[in-house]
């Protein structure tokens, strides 16, 4: 009987004692080793953030050189108008016409637009010409400061078939007749092209 209490004795002092170092366990050590894994895990993130910014790092100059090309690319598109259809390319290329005269004349009587007709391209070259017939009145230097405006727009614009005539204009008001500045009447073809290629029936 007395060695079956000293196993119970035994037992109890182990329990105890296993009870005891549980104790001492969580009350220490378990932050610190739960710490310790959190903190692994945040090192975990930082290297994982720190090899992505390393690899965009070294992408850098890739993209450099992909913007650059397409720059150089949309530096050759801006030669073309940006329509799509000859419809609306027609619309483009009148609405640019206004706006330059817009720009340069402060007077709108002094240089006008009588008529802007699109015409249809008779000899098609390698790109999609998109034409406008245009009469205009001017004074000289409106017309020069005009005229060079358009060679220096872009999209590229051009001219051809170039005439100008002299015209007096007349007016009369309250019975008098008046005579206004000597402007020019201008006539010419304004044309721009499209980046679309024609492909001829011989090449087909």
């Amino acid at each position: 009987m007395q060695l079956s209490d000293s196993k119970v004795g035994r037992w109890l002092a182990l329990s105890i004692l296993i009870l005891m170092f549980l104790i001492i366990y969580f009350l220490f050590f378990h932050w610190f080793f739960v710490e310790h894994g959190g903190l692994d895990e945040q090192m975990s993130d930082l290297e994982e953030s720190r090899q992505k910014y390393t690899n965009m790092a070294a992408r850098i100059p890739q993209l450099r050189k992909s913007i650059q090309d397409v720059n150089a690319a949309v530096g050759e598109n801006d030669k073309f108008l940006n329509s799509d259809t000859a419809n609306l390319a027609n619309a483009e290329i009148t609405s640019i016409l206004k706006g330059i005269v817009n720009a340069n004349v402060e007077n709108a009587a002094d240089c006008q637009i009588l008529s802007q007709t699109p015409t249809k391209d008779r000899d098609p070259e390698q790109f999609e010409k998109i034409i406008l017939r245009v009469r205009m009145r001017c004074q000289y230097n409106l017309a020069v400061k005009i005229m060079m405006a358009i060679e220096e727009n872009t999209p590229y614009l051009f001219l051809d078939e170039f005439r100008l005539e002299q015209r007096n204009v007349r007016r009369t008001r309250r019975n008098v007749e008046q005579t206004e500045a000597d402007k020019l009447e201008i006539r010419f073809d304004l044309y721009a092209y499209l980046d679309n290629p024609i492909v001829k029936k011989d090449e087909k």
